[in-house]
C-alpha cells in the first residue's frame, strides 16, 4: 500500500521517478522498487518522505486521517488560549476583585488593542513571552542564568548564520512545512537554493540539526534531523521580536510582570 501511495503522491505533483530520486538522494531504481513494492522505504525515511510530500506518515500508509484533522489556524488559537490562561494564572491572586476569566479577557483585549504590544512573565523557572499576533514562547531558564547565553560563542555563530539568505530561505521552508527530517536535495529544491554545498555547511554548523546516514541498496543516503539547539534559538527569536517592537512602537507600553531581576545572573 505504501508503494502505491508514494506513486500517487509523486504523480499528483507532476514528478518523475528520477525527480523524486534526486530529491530523496537515492537512485531511480530504488524509487521504482518502492512503488512496485519489491522493497519498502526504511522506517527512518518515512518522516522524510512525509515532510517532502506535505502529508502525515499515516497518509503514506493510505490511512484516512481527515476525520481527526483540524485547521492549523484553529490549533494555534486553541494552544494560544491555553497558554494565555497559564500566563494569567502565574500572577492571579484569589483575593482579586476580578474573576480569573475576566482577567484572561482583559489580558487578551490589552494585547490586541495596540496599547500593549507584548508581555513577559519571568520567574526562577523560566519565561513566558507573549505577543499578538506572533504567539507565545515558553522558555526554560538556563542553569547559569540568562546572562550565560550572552557568553556563548555558539550564539554569535547563530546570528551570523541567520544573516545568510540561503539559510533563512531554507528555515522558512522547514518551519512552514514542519520538516523535522529532510534530505539536502529536497530542501534545496523546495527552498530554491542553488548552492547545496554552502547550505550543507550552514546546516552542519548551526547546531540545530544532526546529519545522519542510512544504507539503501548499494548506496548511502544522507539526511538531516532536528536534534537540538531550539532553546537558544527560541530565546533569541523572542528577544529580537521584543527589541523590534520597542524600535517600531516606542510610544506603546511594553510591560513586564514577575521577577524584576530578569537580567541578573
Amino acid at each position: 500500500m505504501i508503494g502505491e501511495c508514494i506513486a500517487k503522491l509523486r504523480k499528483e505533483r507532476g514528478m518523475t521517478q528520477e525527480n523524486l530520486a534526486e530529491a530523496m538522494g537515492v537512485s531511480p531504481q530504488t524509487i521504482s522498487k518502492w512503488e512496485n513494492q519489491t522493497t519498502y522505504p526504511d522506517v527512518t525515511l518515512l518522516p522524510v518522505l512525509a515532510d517532502f510530500f506535505g502529508v502525515t506518515v499515516d497518509a503514506l500508509y493510505g490511512r484516512d486521517t481527515s476525520a481527526k484533522s483540524i485547521r492549523a489556524e484553529d490549533a494555534v488559537d486553541i494552544a494560544m488560549e491555553q497558554i494565555r490562561r497559564i500566563f494569567v494564572g502565574c500572577f492571579y491572586d484569589e483575593g482579586r476583585r476580578e474573576s480569573f476569566d475576566q482577567l484572561v479577557e482583559d489580558h487578551r483585549r490589552a494585547l490586541k488593542s495596540g496599547e500593549n504590544r507584548s508581555v513577559i512573565q519571568t520567574g526562577s523557572g523560566g519565561v513566558i513571552y507573549m505577543r499578538e499576533p506572533t504567539g507565545a514562547l515558553v522558555i526554560k531558564r538556563p542553569e547559569d542564568g540568562w546572562n550565560s547565553l550572552f557568553r556563548d560563542d555558539a550564539l554569535q555563530r547563530m546570528l551570523l548564520t541567520l544573516a545568510d539568505d540561503d539559510f533563512r530561505k531554507a528555515m522558512a521552508v522547514i518551519l512552514k512545512k514542519r520538516m523535522l527530517t529532510f534530505t539536502l536535495p529536497a530542501l534545496c529544491r523546495m527552498a530554491e537554493v542553488e548552492d547545496a554545498d554552502h547550505l550543507d555547511q550552514l546546516l552542519q554548523s548551526c547546531g540545530l540539526f544532526a546529519c545522519k546516514t542510512l544504507a539503501i541498496d548499494e548506496s548511502v543516503l544522507s539526511y538531516y534531523e532536528l536534534s537540538g539547539g531550539e532553546q537558544k534559538m527560541y530565546l533569541l527569536f523572542a528577544a529580537l521580536l521584543f527589541v523590534q517592537d520597542y524600535v517600531y512602537y516606542k510610544s506603546h507600553h511594553c510591560y513586564f510582570m514577575g521577577n524584576m531581576n530578569y537580567f541578573t545572573p
